[in-house]
């Protein structure tokens, strides 16, 4: 199941720097098709959500428009699966604290992380690792997830 299964749109398309002229000749006519972030819903509750290689400020603040969507469609345990991002930008870790914040505000709880080792230490350096849980895989964070107490 995809972002765009669960919305009926695909969120937008991660961002590129081309000309005017350019940019104009390829969406004459038609959208540029946009990235999906695959979705794995594991009952009413649970979901894993994938990010992709390159995590960009512009494509972690889609990635954390997705999310909240599906909090908003009544998931309420989440695994973001970030182990697949091998490069990222600060501003792209800030926009994830952003989304931190927002989960909080849906009661989006408990919330585990899968992310290569750098992104683990990065997460750690803005304190990320006293909300959500982090783990080297996604089995791990799924692991991580069910271990918390319910409630």
């Amino acid at each position: 199941m995809f972002i765009r299964d669960v919305l009926g749109v695909a969120p937008r398309q991660m961002s590129t720097t081309r000309s005017s002229s350019t940019s104009a000749a390829l969406d004459h006519g038609r959208a540029p098709a946009a990235p999906a972030y695959p979705v794995r819903r594991l009952g009413e509750r649970l979901a894993v959500v994938e990010a992709p290689p390159q995590f960009t400020e512009a494509v972690a603040r889609d990635f954390s428009r997705a999310v909240l969507a599906l909090c908003a469609d009544g998931i309420r345990e989440l695994v973001l699966d970030l182990s697949a991002v091998r490069r990222h930008a600060w501003p792209a870790v800030y926009a994830l604290c952003e989304l931190e914040a927002h989960l909080s505000e849906a009661c989006c709880a408990p919330v585990a992380v899968s992310a290569h080792s750098v992104l683990v230490q990065d997460l750690r350096a803005v304190g990320l690792d006293r909300a959500w849980g982090l783990s080297g895989s996604t089995q791990g964070a799924l692991a991580e997830l069910l271990r918390r107490p319910v409630g």
